[in-house]
């Protein structure tokens, strides 16, 4: 935070994931209210989760342009898109929702990508962990304080006062980065081979594949998210069946999750400081681990507790494994790196989702649990197994040119 550069990028991206956080859940409230289907509601997250297929052509968009004039224009097309909700009106007008959400879907993508490769840009090597654990902070806040807030407005003033928010929040984050100066990230380089548009657009996975350190913790996470997707339909009938009460109580156990992210995101940094990205993430994927195992005798605070475990493992696996395809990754190629890790964590979980709708009409909640928790366990010994082959003494790319760094210990 010393760095005024970072300050400002930091300003602009967490009023930009306020908006994001307050409106995606109304979005959702939005569709079932012109509808009154749970189904359709359901599609706008996985319009949302769709984009990850696009992750070459982003990733590529990314490597291609400034990554500081990329966020501007993507905040300027995300407040006119968003503003496009202003002409809903009923459920004629469906097709305008889910066409803003998918959307919002690309325009994250990019935000993601283009962010990642700022900061990388303008980071010492030493606090990428700190850097990526800060926003990983903010952003499991915002999923609190951003929902609640989203979900008032659009009580009190409809759909179209949640996307006039929205919108405000990009013109800022827009104007303020505007003010972002000198960053050593004006001008891409191109690739090494032009003229090859497959090529280019398959460099990002095909540079996590040929990387086994980056194949393996991706990979981890990959099977681990796909495990804990089948938990967003137990927890309702962990709810129901085990405490017997009512799903409002999701709440109460989303409250707890959030706040283990809150401290999880803060404490990142110190964890692959002080063990490396991979051992942070062992430690992230066995946190997750016993919340999960916590859960299966379904008592209030056992459920509270493992929510608290749970929440701190998201960020710090995640956060982990980015700051490693940071790391291991060379500036012109960031984007493609960073949208490829995502498309390839993405997929397992989404179909995950699907699955876990299916089963839970089978197989009774606490197997599920058990069967997240053992797959989290494991990952994270497969890290560690990982880690001892070898993996981790690969050559590293600088993560910032700019900065000077100390010398290894």
């Amino acid at each position: 935070m010393r760095d005024p550069r970072f300050v400002l990028l930091f300003a602009s991206q967490a009023i930009n994931m306020f908006g994001d956080r307050a409106l995606l859940v109304v979005l959702a409230i939005w569709v079932k209210e012109l509808t009154g289907s749970d189904a359709l509601a359901g599609v706008t997250f996985v319009l949302l989760s769709l984009p990850s297929l696009l992750a070459p052509l982003t990733g590529l968009l990314v490597d291609r342009f400034p990554r500081r004039l990329t966020l501007i224009v993507n905040d300027l097309a995300a407040t006119v898109l968003v503003l496009c909700l202003l002409l809903v009106r009923d459920a004629g007008d469906l097709w305008i929702v889910f066409a803003v959400t998918l959307g919002y879907g690309i325009s994250n993508q990019i935000f993601n990508a283009a962010r990642g490769g700022l900061v990388h840009s303008m980071v010492p090597k030493e606090l990428l962990g700190d850097a990526n654990g800060l926003f990983g902070s903010v952003g499991q806040g915002l999923r609190i304080i951003g929902p609640l807030l989203g979900t008032v407005i659009f009580v009190t003033a409809g759909l179209s006062g949640v996307a006039l928010l929205d919108a405000s929040t990009f013109v800022v984050s827009a104007i303020i980065l505007m003010m972002l100066k000198s960053t050593p990230d004006l001008v891409r380089a191109r690739d090494k081979v032009p003229g090859r548009l497959m090529g280019d657009l398959t460099a990002g996975v095909w540079h996590i594949l040929r990387d086994r350190e980056l194949r393996g913790a991706v990979l981890a996470v990959g099977l681990a998210l796909g495990a804990g997707g089948l938990l967003n339909t137990a927890m309702f009938a962990a709810v129901d069946e085990g405490l017997h009460r009512s799903t409002a109580f999701i709440g109460i156990v989303a409250t707890f999750q959030g706040a283990g992210s809150i401290a999880g995101g803060v404490g990142t940094g110190m964890l692959i400081r002080r063990y490396g990205e991979a051992r942070a993430a062992a430690i992230g994927f066995a946190f997750g681990a016993v919340g999960m195992a916590l859960v299966i005798p379904t008592h209030e605070v056992g459920m509270c507790v493992g929510a608290v475990l749970v929440g701190v493992s998201i960020p710090v696996f995640l956060v982990a494994t980015t700051t490693l395809v940071q790391r291991r990754t060379e500036g012109e190629l960031q984007g493609r790196a960073l949208t490829a890790m995502e498309a390839l964590i993405d997929i397992p979980f989404i179909a995950s989702l699907g699955l876990g709708s299916l089963i839970i009409q089978f197989v009774p909640f606490r197997f599920i649990y058990a069967i997240s928790a053992v797959a989290f366990m494991s990952v994270a010994v497969y890290v560690l197994v990982l880690r001892r082959g070898g993996a981790a003494s690969g050559p590293e790319v600088p993560a910032a040119t700019t900065a000077s760094e100390p010398t290894a210990s």
